[in-house]
């Protein structure tokens, strides 16, 4: 499980590095490739594994499974596919920010992960955010949080 945040900058090539320990976790063997996804104002990147596991996921609640006849779970799943940018995690533990702006230009500097940022745990993946939009994000979620804990 990824845990923890970590305050990194993004440097000249658009590499943020990984925090070591979330490193041991995603690489495996041979295998250090992760897909990145632009979504809910960061990137997030799962292993490939974690990413189909995410997708399948939206769709398995109470009765309802994928319908490839419905439009709108079609839509979803091709347009979260169609978002990811596969990428590998280089030797020194980094990861290339800037292929996301290969795929759709612009797409780095429309999340602000253009210098400082922060690396965030969430459970099956981590999340890069531009450091002010997570300081914030926090602060509300500090604010708010006896009232997200309980419900009475």
């Amino acid at each position: 499980m990824l845990a923890g945040s970590y305050p990194m900058s993004v440097d000249a090539k658009a590499r943020v590095t990984l925090p070591a320990v979330f490193r041991k976790q995603l690489i495996d063997g041979d295998r250090k490739t992760i897909y990145l996804v632009p979504m809910n104002g960061c990137v997030n990147g799962f292993t490939p594994e974690g990413f189909e596991r995410f997708v399948d996921g939206l769709f398995e609640y109470g009765d309802h499974h994928y319908d490839p006849r419905s439009r709108k779970d079609v839509q979803l799943r091709t347009g979260l596919w169609a978002s990811a940018v596969e990428v590998d995690i280089d030797s020194a533990g980094r990861v290339a920010l800037g292929k996301l702006d290969a795929a759709k230009p612009g797409s780095r500097e429309k999340l602000g992960l253009t210098g400082d940022v922060t690396v965030v745990g969430a459970g099956d993946h981590f999340e890069v955010w531009d450091t002010k939009e997570w300081n914030a994000a926090q602060e509300s979620f500090e604010d708010d949080l006896d009232a997200l804990l309980f419900h009475d």
